[in-house]
């Protein structure tokens, strides 16, 4: 069978020759191909690493994060994904059916994200680089979305986006406990098939928990609590029900460096909901491990069968009042992982 455009263009492209296309300065090396960053420039010959197999790089100094062949051609172009595709196709002589052939966004998006993270960690870096909108997407007010308040639609920053690579789509902007912008979502609006579109492509959610920076005067007034919920929706919900001092880590994984930013936001007291699901469960049972001994720890129990989005002001205001300590709730669901 023969192999989606994108993995030819993988297969075509010589880092190395890429490099050289954008001027790159001080190349060397092999297997790991190292020069100075041809996205921020400066002289550091090692700043910059480009992985000679897997076509994954990132940047050590200048901010500018890592990811694959494309997104770098997307940064070095100030392009869309489908520019890119175009773009390396063409330096490298691939030949591609655009009338016929799927180009497909996200094969190599898993494996970006774990580079990333071996780099940041080695790095010991935590801190995402600033995303810059692009220049092509144009974007409108939302008037109403889900029933949420007008006031909760702008505190979240909703946006309907009328024009680039992401249009008929709801923005949703990602920012770190700073309130620095590391990233947006697009939401599909018009059934397209990928539900969610993150930007960058190979955005590390396990670095932030958004709305953390945002509700962070919430939270000193909570006395140092926050509610870390599943998703941007789920926050909105609870926002909206009056409990603002909220965040969400962008799914149900608990990192680490999330434990960093709440640190950093001078949280003391965590209350998990994660969705009621056996997903959700198994998340808060992973995020009670990682948080024990680190802060005051309360788990968030939703109306079986719904989720913080699902639940109605009145149900949201009982699941705060009857929230469990991490005792009550392995009494009910059990310590251990559900297969």
């Amino acid at each position: 069978m023969r192999k989606a455009p994108v993995e030819r263009i993988r297969d075509a492209v010589s880092v190395r020759e890429l490099l050289k296309f954008y001027n790159a300065q001080h190349i060397h090396g092999s297997g790991n191909i190292r020069s100075c960053c041809p996205i921020h420039g400066g002289d550091n010959k090692t700043a910059f690493v480009f992985e000679e197999h897997e076509k994954l790089w990132y940047c050590h100094t200048g901010g500018c994060g890592g990811g694959d062949m494309f997104d770098f051609v997307m940064l070095m172009e100030e392009c869309s994904f489908p520019a890119a595709v175009e773009k390396l196709a063409d330096l490298f002589n691939v030949s591609i059916d655009w009338e016929n052939e799927t180009i497909e966004e996200n094969p190599f998006r898993n494996e970006a994200k774990l580079f990333i993270e071996r780099m940041m960690r080695r790095n010991k870096h935590h801190e995402l680089p600033l995303f810059k909108m692009p220049a092509e997407m144009k974007l409108a007010k939302v008037k109403e979305y889900r029933g949420y308040s007008p006031e909760t639609i702008e505190h979240w920053k909703f946006r309907y986006c009328t024009e680039g690579e992401l249009a008929d789509r709801l923005i949703i902007p990602f920012e770190d406990v700073d309130k620095r912008l590391v990233g947006i979502t697009g939401r599909a609006m018009k059934g397209q098939v990928e539900k969610f579109m993150h930007r960058p492509r190979n955005l590390h959610t396990g670095f932030f928990l958004t709305g953390l920076g945002r509700n962070k005067k919430y939270v000193e007034e909570a006395g140092g609590a926050v509610k870390i919920v599943e998703g941007v929706f789920d926050c909105a919900r609870w926002y909206d029900s009056g409990f603002k001092n909220v965040c969400a880590p962008i799914g149900v994984f608990f990192t680490e460096e999330h434990v960093l930013q709440l640190y950093k936001a001078g949280v003391t007291i965590i209350e998990l909901g994660f969705d009621s699901d056996k997903a959700g469960r198994n998340g808060i049972r992973k995020a009670i491990k990682r948080a024990k001994g680190k802060f005051e720890i309360y788990v968030l129990d939703y109306p079986e069968g719904k989720d913080a989005d699902d639940c109605t002001k009145e149900e949201l205001t009982e699941v705060d009042k009857n929230k469990m300590t991490i005792w009550e709730w392995y009494d009910k669901y059990g310590e251990e992982l559900e297969k």
